[in-house]
């Protein structure tokens, strides 16, 4: 009898499967006819309560379509997709998530700001750098409030504009008020009213000045001038007043009257003494601020200058120029260069360079971590 096992064993083994196979088809057949029946009870009943049928959908189709195309799967805004987490950077040893916290990797650029303009928050240069050519770093157009991204805002083209002091041209007037004369006018036939008369005020130049007497020719000849006009050869000067005093200088009286000299086009005055033998005596220089040579170069391109002279305008482009925008000079000061635009004015001040022997500070590089 075991032999008889041993030798039937594959065939025994082949008759339980079988057996087995039929009676789970006979219990699925049973529950599947009682599923059957159960079904057509609940739809007697729903019959019975006034129950629609159901409607024939397309929705099974539209699946089936989508099951056919492939899925494109997109990172969110910040960084992160269905199967890798958003970036983290490690800086200065620290784990840092740029989406938590207020401290900026960049400042004064917030980290939100970077990815709210699809900037690559992970490149230590990205303040430095110009991402879609318009000739302004990220720095320059988040400072100004425009987007780095949109190809038709610019910040102001004026910030690109530099001068140091040996960029301004001057001139230097030096002018010595010799003295005051009161003449009688003269009618048109040659004779002097004395009831009238005129205050002249005596003018001469200790640096060669055009004289327009004498076709402009550069000379140091005596001028004349009544209260109200301008000196011959620097009509921006006008004369505005006199002051008429003495000054006793060691026991000797000396006449010090002040002429006072208005610049048109600075309002500025300047107060020459006359000219007298004494030590306190001293020339007064005028200087007068011509024009300026600005210095103006966009990121990516080279650098161009353009002089401008006081109350003129002149135009500046942009990288691509289909940009322009125009500005006058309008003044010179202590402070800055003074321009003006559709009503507005602008203040430039001189460029200051690094001092020697310094190196400017530079952030540390973030390595970027996936969690």
């Amino acid at each position: 009898m075991k032999n008889f096992l041993h030798r039937q064993y594959h065939v025994i083994l082949l008759a339980l499967a079988a057996i087995i196979a039929v009676a789970s088809a006979l219990y699925l057949i049973t529950q599947s006819i009682g599923f059957q029946d159960s079904l057509k009870g609940a739809d007697a009943i729903s019959r019975q309560a006034g129950a629609k049928p159901p409607v024939a959908s397309s929705n099974a189709v539209v699946a089936a379509d989508h099951l056919k195309k492939s899925v494109i799967w997109k990172p969110s805004d910040n960084g992160s997709s269905p199967l890798v987490s958003r970036p983290y950077l490690l800086k200065d040893g620290k784990l840092v998530d740029p989406m938590v916290g207020n401290e900026p990797l960049y400042p004064p650029v917030p980290n939100q700001w970077l990815m709210d303009h699809q900037l690559d928050y992970t490149d230590v240069n990205i303040l430095d750098r110009d991402p879609n050519h318009k000739g302004f770093t990220v720095r320059e157009e988040f400072l100004s409030g425009t987007d780095p991204n949109n190809i038709n805002q610019y910040p102001p083209l004026y910030t690109k504009l530099s001068y140091s002091d040996s960029d301004i041209r001057k001139s230097t007037y030096v002018l010595e008020f010799l003295g005051v004369e009161t003449n009688s006018v003269v009618d048109a036939n040659g004779v002097a009213d004395t009831n009238k008369t005129t205050v002249e005020y005596q003018l001469r130049p200790a640096i060669p000045l055009p004289n327009p007497s004498k076709g402009n020719r550069p000379d140091t000849s005596t001028r004349t001038i009544l209260k109200g006009e301008t000196v011959p050869g620097a009509p921006f000067l006008k004369m505005v007043d006199y002051i008429d005093q003495t000054k006793m200088i060691n026991d000797t009286a000396y006449d010090v009257g002040e002429l006072v000299l208005e610049n048109t086009l600075t309002g500025e005055r300047h107060t020459l003494v006359k000219k007298n033998s004494s030590r306190e005596y001293k020339k007064t220089p005028i200087e007068l601020v011509e024009s300026v040579t600005f210095h103006y170069q966009l990121t990516g391109a080279p650098s161009e200058d353009i002089t401008v002279e006081r109350g003129k305008t002149f135009n500046l482009g942009s990288l691509d120029k289909k940009h322009q925008e125009t500005y006058k000079l309008v003044d010179f000061s202590k402070d800055g260069i003074l321009l003006g635009k559709e009503g507005k004015n602008y203040n430039i001040k001189p460029s200051s360079s690094v001092p020697q022997g310094s190196t400017p500070a530079t952030p540390s590089s973030p390595t970027t971590i996936q969690h």
